[in-house]
Formats: C-alpha cells, structure tokens, sequence
C-alpha cells in the first residue's frame, strides 16, 4: 500500500535546499512561512503567538548555548573545505548541544561553524534554527512587557506572561538549573534572532569524502589494521550499552554508586533501587548501576578513565571522531571478548570461538542520510561483512515509551522505496525483557526529520498500517541493497530483501508516542525508561552475533 507524499514538507525542502545550492545563503526569515505551513509535530504553535515552550526547548538542548550571540552559521563537510573558504576554524572554541552529537565550532565573534555529515543534517539544522528563532523572537516580544532586572522574585509574573504550564516550568528548572533567570534576561534584552545560513559546499562527492576519512581514521586508531581483510559484524547503536554488556564492570561500584545517590539526594533513583533490592522492579541490577554511573562519571572523570583503560585491555579499542563524522566507533575481536567472561552471559561454550578471526565495529548511529554514507563507504572497504544490525530509539504510533518493535518491512521517505526483509531478531532473544512489550513485524516509516512532519502525515502512516518512524533505516537498507545487487539503490520500488548473503537485523525502542499519547521528545526526554530497552537488545545482538558466526568456526 502506496503512503501518500507529504507535499508541504516537500516544498519546505526544496526551498531551503534550493536558496541554499543556489545562492549558498539564506536567511532563515525566508522560509519561516512554508516551515509553519508544514505544522510541524514537534512545534504544533509554530503560527500562533502563544509560545511553545516544549519546541523551544527541543531545539534548544540541540544547538550549542551560544546562540543568543550567534547571527551567521556556516556549514561544510571537512575541514578543508572551511579552511578554503578562509575559516580557520581550528582557533575557534569548540561548543557541543545537550543532546545532539555534532562537531561545532564558535569563533565568539557571532559566528558558528557546523560539520554536517549528510544532506539530513542540513535539514536538522535548518529545522532547528528556525524552531528556535521563532520561539525566541516570541518570548523576546513578550517580556518587553516585564520592567526591572528578571530574577527570581518575578517567577510567577514570568510564568503567567509566558503562559507556560507548571509541568513545562518545571521541566525549564531541571534543564536550566540556576542559569534559568540568566537566560530569561539573555532573551528579554538580547535583540531578536535572525539567523543567516551558509552553505560552503554540498556536493554528493563532498559527503563521501567525509566519510571515507571518517573511515581511514578508525584504521589510524585501531590495534586492528587488518579490519578489511577479516570477517565483520556491523551494528550502529551507541557506544556504551554493547560494551558495557561485555565488561560488566560497574558491578564493583555498587557501593560507591549508591552511596553517590544518597549523597546526592536522587530519591527517584534511590525509589528505583530499593524496589530492585526487593525484587520489584522489573529492571536489571547491572543496567541500573551503568545509568547512576554515567551520571558519577561526570563527577568523577578519574573513574572514567579507570573504566576505559579496562576496556582497551580487554581488546575494546574506542575511536574518537576527529573533524570528519561525529560518529565515534569501536572495535572488539570476538574471541577476545569471549574470553573474558561474556561466554557465561550469553551461555555459551568459548572453545569454538578461539579460531574465530571476525570482529566487530559499533557506532555511535549517524542521522539519517548519514547512515547510507557511513554503512557504504564500509561495505567499500570491508571485504566480508557478514552481519549488520541496527538498534536505536524510534516514535512509537502505538504502545508505551520502552517498548522494542521489530521490524519486517521499511517505506523510505528518503528514495521512496519499500523494503521487506527477515529480521535476524524474534521474541527469543527477549526473553529476559519484563518491562514493557515485543512488537514483531511493525511496519517502519523512516521520515527525513523529527520536525519534517505532522500530525496529518503522522495520522495518514497509521491508516495506511506503519506504526513506527524513525530516521535511518531506510538509507542502511539502501546500502545493504547496493551490496547485494548490480547497480545503485532505485527509487520507489517495493525491493525484496528476504535472502541475502548478509544476516539484517533491526530493533527499535519507544522514546515517544506522538499519535496515541502526544508524547514526544518535545514534552519530555526518555530518560530511566530507555535503559532497559537498550541493553537487553544490546544483548540481543551479542548473543545473535555469536549464534551465526557459529557457522563459520
């Protein structure tokens, strides 16, 4: 069954895309009314006056916090294109977002430089940019109202003028902390946003290059050089869940992790615990401890390296993104790793994995379009990949926040193909998953973009029985296509994938619920709910990868 065309984020597209191949800039004013035509989702008050915080928010914990100064953004692939353009951004400051990896670069005079690793990243930042200009420029028009220097005193008058919920309000004071009042006088007195964007170079060419750097820096970096020549398993998914299945080693700081968590007061996580000491809580020990730690390592940056420099003399070798993708990378040697303990986990024998030469690389998951160009330039340079397994959050049509679907079929907003494949994954490698539900054979939509959307798209995918978007499927399986047949990727075939030289496997977790609950990452993040979803598939994947090399030892 054909999904109708979403015809308003296609012209919002083509416009941006256009004035920006075109011209090579734009000014974000010049497409702020087809990005309201289009009624995003994830910024449902985009044509209103009232202020819409939740869309704020999100573009807000996605962009570096510095954009109150910034007036030009650049955007490029590598770092030579910025260097031909004269930016010599290697003396600027780097900046990060909260909650989007992404290379960015500040040279405190109002200009931001951005790395994009595919055309889905220029459509992120767009989209962030102009959510964020938007709902700025509101509050901005709006506190004039307000005399006197903002603080605290004024909470309740700031909140009524605003006209911002308690829940929302709240939500500002976890994520703002005691900068909150700063960043409402930044937006009072701050003049009005008016972002320029400038593209410096976006050729197809230019984003393959970027990749096979990306990829020639994982080689550099790695104990093991002869990756190319030898057996691999491919999985994009994070990089702390796969491993932290194989190590175990949180285990050792029980004590110290919740003596953190009394210190600190986390009541919510010290509830948590106590029902995982009584056996009521339906999560696991171990996952619990690694989500504290996360938070401990912050703190404690020596434990960190404690933990790392473990991992290497396990045969984990971690590497960095340097100015190519943000996508960073790991490589682990199965019969090492088997060796050290995952053998009892997985409950398996080690004796026929010693001749085992395969290996695996995990990624921290690209954006989109990325995927297609970072599974690509491997499958170029790899000469055996003999498995390729997909994890990674997803906006559930049905269900509850932490539920795992697996997939059987994939439409692709991106080449308007569907793909119909078997899924590596059955509801056997879940048994030990009580906190939510298994969905099998879903029907995924991957869409260009978490704002590139609405509610009667959204609503037009569930008729027509895809209950699942997310962003980078699509663009893998095109890949994978490539792999297996003569000639590029088509556009709008229905391709099947259900025998292939390669094992696919895909799982997907519920971060929000947008249709059925109006949740989205807009009003809340995921948080404690995800833990158990990630590792018990992480684990998933372990013990799937370890079955099919099994063949071959």
């Amino acid at each position: 069954m054909k999904v109708p065309p979403d015809r308003k984020s296609a012209i919002f597209i083509k416009a941006y895309r256009t004035f920006l191949s075109a011209e090579g800039k734009m000014d974000i004013d010049q497409i702020v009314g087809l990005y309201k035509d289009m009624a995003p989702t994830l910024h449902k008050k985009a044509s209103l006056k009232d202020i819409d915080i939740e869309a704020f928010i999100y573009s807000f914990l996605r962009l570096p916090q510095v954009m109150h100064e910034v007036n030009n953004i650049i955007l490029a692939q590598t770092d030579d294109i910025f260097h031909r353009e004269g930016y010599k951004i290697e003396f600027w400051t780097e900046v990060a977002a909260p909650a989007r990896r992404r290379k960015m670069y500040y040279n405190n005079e109002g200009t931001l430089a951005i790395f994009i690793n595919s055309v889905t990243d220029l459509d992120d930042v767009v989209c962030l940019l102009t959510s964020f200009q938007i709902e700025w420029n509101k509050m901005h028009a709006v506190l004039q109202s307000i005399k006197g220097k903002i603080s605290e005193k004024q909470k309740d008058e700031l909140q009524k003028t605003l006209g911002i919920d308690d829940a929302n309000w709240e939500r500002m004071e976890r994520i703002f902390s005691d900068q909150m009042y700063e960043w409402f006088l930044a937006i009072t007195n701050v003049s009005p946003r008016k972002f320029q964007v400038r593209l410096l170079r976006g050729s197809y060419v230019d984003y393959k290059k970027a990749a096979q750097r990306w990829f020639e820096n994982i080689i550099t970096h790695t104990r093991y050089k002869d990756i190319s020549s030898r057996p691999l398993y491919f999985v994009s998914s994070n990089t702390h869940s796969l491993v932290n299945n194989i190590t175990g080693w949180v285990v050792r700081l029980e004590k110290e992790l919740i003596e953190y968590l009394n210190e600190q007061r986390m009541e919510r996580f010290l509830d948590y615990w106590r029902e995982i000491e009584k056996g009521e809580h339906p999560g696991s020990r171990e996952n619990f401890l690694w989500y504290i730690l996360k938070k401990y390592e912050k703190e404690n940056p020596k434990i960190r390296e404690e933990r790392q420099k473990f991992e290497r003399e396990l045969g984990i070798d971690f590497i960095e993104a340097k100015h190519y993708l943000d996508i960073d990378a790991q490589i682990l040697s199965l019969k090492d790793i088997m060796r050290r303990g995952l053998a009892n986990k997985l409950n398996m024998k080690v004796a026929p994995f010693t001749k085992s030469d395969a290996l695996i690389l995990n990624i921290d998951y690209p954006l989109g379009a990325g995927a297609y160009m970072v599974l690509s330039t491997v499958l170029q340079n790899v000469n055996l990949v003999r498995g390729i397994y997909i994890l990674g959050k997803a906006s559930f049509l049905h269900g509850n926040i932490g539920d795992i679907a697996l997939p059987d079929s994939v439409y692709d907003t991106f080449s308007d193909n569907t793909y119909i494949f078997k899924n590596a994954f059955t509801k056997r490698y879940f048994e030990r998953f009580t906190s939510g539900s298994i969905l099998t054979k879903q029907r995924i939509v991957t869409s260009k973009g978490t704002f590139l959307h609405s509610l009667d798209t959204i609503q037009q995918y569930f008729l027509h029985d895809y209950t699942i978007l997310e962003m980078e499927n699509g663009p893998y399986l095109n890949a994978i296509y490539e792999m297996v047949q003569y000639a590029r990727y088509p556009i709008g075939q229905t391709i099947d994938l259900m025998s292939t030289p390669v094992d696919i496997g895909i799982i997907h977790y519920a971060s929000d619920t947008p249709f059925t609950k109006a949740v989205t990452l807009g009003t809340r993040n995921l948080g404690y709910e995800g833990v158990e979803s990630t590792y018990v598939s992480s684990y998933a994947i372990l013990k799937r990868i370890f079955e099919y090399e099994q063949r071959f030892v």
